[in-house]
């Protein structure tokens, strides 16, 4: 899968940017829906990865954002929380564009300085 790879370079990019003295208690990423990656499989791979690195016995937070879009037939705000819907609920089109999904972001790190 490819969420062990992500949880790579989020380790590397949280070594890099925290202090060189600090010690990497957590990381809080978001995640868009349309994106595939599943939090639980990061979260296994971060518990196998994070050992010998800074990241070691660091708490890894996973949010999946809400998917917003637009019907270009109707003009209707659709939020969903869960899977995505290609049909309009107020007008029926299936011409929901999404504003949103692709993220993966990290947010958060959170450290102890030493």
């Amino acid at each position: 899968m490819h969420e062990g790879s992500i949880v790579a370079e989020l380790i590397r990019v949280a070594e890099q940017h925290a202090p060189p003295a600090a010690r990497i208690l957590r990381l809080g990423v978001q995640v868009g829906r349309l994106t595939g990656i599943s939090p639980d499989a990061m979260q296994f791979y971060f518990e196998v990865m994070r050992e010998g690195t800074r990241c070691e016995g660091a708490r890894l937070d996973v949010a999946l954002l809400p998917l917003r879009g637009r019907c270009s037939a109707c003009q209707q705000a659709v939020t969903l929380e869960s899977e995505a819907v290609w049909t309009c609920a107020a007008c029926g089109q299936t011409a929901v564009g999404w504003e949103n999904g692709d993220e993966l972001d990290l947010r958060e790190l959170e450290v102890e300085d030493a």
